[in-house]
């Protein structure tokens, strides 16, 4: 018993180890090292971004960004003055947060613009167009800010004008004329059925 246990334990020593290189044995040659492929050279970074507009036009669009927030700041503080005046502490709050980021916005509108008067000045396209950047981007936070101060007074934003109803009739029926209303549909009476057990 013993003998017959100390070759199973053999076996079960020995076969993976065979197994392991008959496997060797049949694996397929490796595969030749691949060529290796030459690195992409760098594009010299000689292409910079080109404005469309003059350093002046720039210049002049900001101003009159600045000037739209000026009056965005006004139209909110007189927004605010109305709350104030009918004690509506939660639409005031709302509106003393909007005029606070408007000003904000205003001051680093300024400092943008300063900065856009001085690249001009120095021909420096690059600052130009950066600085241009920063402008509109504040504006647009701006015009946000003020459909945000709109929406705290409750006032509607989407109002373009008098609303104008257009009916259209399918062609080949004379829109003057009244039609028939269609005929109802049948009415079908259903009967209930009757009560199969006997307990109620």
């Amino acid at each position: 018993m013993y003998r017959a246990f100390r070759i199973l334990w053999l076996l079960l020593l020995l076969t993976p180890a065979r197994f392991a290189q008959a496997q060797d044995e049949q694996a397929p040659a490796p595969a030749p090292a691949p060529t290796p492929v030459p690195a992409p050279t760098p594009v010299p970074d000689t292409l910079e971004q080109k404005s469309t507009i003059t350093g002046a036009e720039m210049l002049d669009q900001g101003r009159e960004y600045r000037r739209e927030m000026g009056a965005i700041a006004i139209q909110i503080q007189v927004q605010a003055d109305q709350a104030k005046a009918e004690k509506d502490v939660i639409r005031l709050n709302c509106l003393l947060d909007k005029l606070t980021q408007v000003r904000v916005n205003s001051n680093i509108m300024d400092q943008a613009v300063q900065a856009l008067q001085d690249d001009v000045s120095r021909n420096d396209e690059s600052g130009e167009l950066h600085e241009y950047t920063r402008i509109t981007i504040i504006n647009q936070k701006a015009q946000v800010l003020r459909t945000e101060a709109d929406a705290c007074v409750g006032a509607e934003t989407t109002y373009v004008g008098r609303t104008k109803l257009v009916v259209e009739s399918p062609a080949g029926l004379d829109a003057t004329v009244d039609q028939p209303a269609p005929a109802a549909p049948p009415i079908t009476i259903i009967d209930r059925p009757l009560v199969a057990s006997p307990f109620q």
